[in-house]
């Protein structure tokens, strides 16, 4: 991932204490007991910017189950992207620095990283970034809690707003350091299983709520429209 030196990506919010924000949410890990009585699998994380494959499961804000408030910005989007994959899609790059847990059906949390996790890609969706595979046990996962320590986004073109076109950096407004957002996946792995865990970030659509006279757009809407694949 390169540096916010080499480029002029800006942060949505500055990384605080990760060690302290890591521990505490592992303080539930202690609670899964012999988790592992049951065998191992394996999982792998595959962030993209804005993939069609998931793009038919994007949340909406009447959906899934969240921890940040529904935003009514979400309602009024016209669609899910205004671009439809084709043409005059948001060109750019998003990079995020974030903490990946999978939950189990007793509310205890796996981590799916032993370190915060650093990914770089590009608005349209051409370029994936992945994770090492991670070993963790055969269970059942209700959802995917993401931490997000930082975002940084740079259009480079293809975003017009009300007739405005829109480049540079766009600030994802968060009223915290961090941004949890849980999904609901309801995955069950088994002994010797290996399953890959798609994050789209959905560019395309959440790009579209930006307020070009400020490059701003909520983390709300952020947070909704992300949507999670299990392949």
């Amino acid at each position: 991932m390169t540096s916010s030196n080499e480029w002029s990506g800006l942060k949505a919010c500055r990384r605080t204490a990760p060690f302290l924000l890591l521990s505490g949410l592992l303080v539930s890990v202690g609670a899964c007991g012999n988790l592992t009585a049951g065998g191992i699998g394996e999982a792998v994380v595959v962030v993209s910017g804005d993939s069609p494959e998931a793009l038919a499961t994007a949340v909406r804000s009447d959906a899934l189950p969240m921890t940040v408030a529904p935003s009514p910005a979400v309602a009024a989007l016209a669609g899910p992207a205004t671009t439809d994959h084709e043409d005059d899609q948001p060109e750019g790059q998003l990079e995020a620095t974030m903490l990946l847990f999978l939950v189990t059906s007793d509310g205890a949390l796996v981590a799916l990283s032993d370190d915060e996790v650093e990914v770089s890609v590009d608005l349209e969706g051409v370029e994936q970034d992945e994770t090492l595979p991670r070993e963790l046990p055969a269970a059942a996962y209700t959802d995917l809690r993401i931490v997000f320590l930082q975002i940084e986004v740079e259009v480079d073109a293809g975003l017009v707003i009300g007739g405005v076109p829109v480049t540079g950096p766009i600030d994802i407004e968060l009223e915290s350091d961090s941004l949890v957002v849980t999904k609901p996946i309801g995955l069950s792995i088994d002994d010797e299983e290996s399953v890959e865990i798609l994050i789209d970030l959905n560019a395309a659509s959440w790009l579209q709520a930006v307020d070009p006279n400020t490059s701003t757009v909520d983390a709300s809407v952020f947070a909704e429209l992300i949507a999670v694949v299990i392949r």
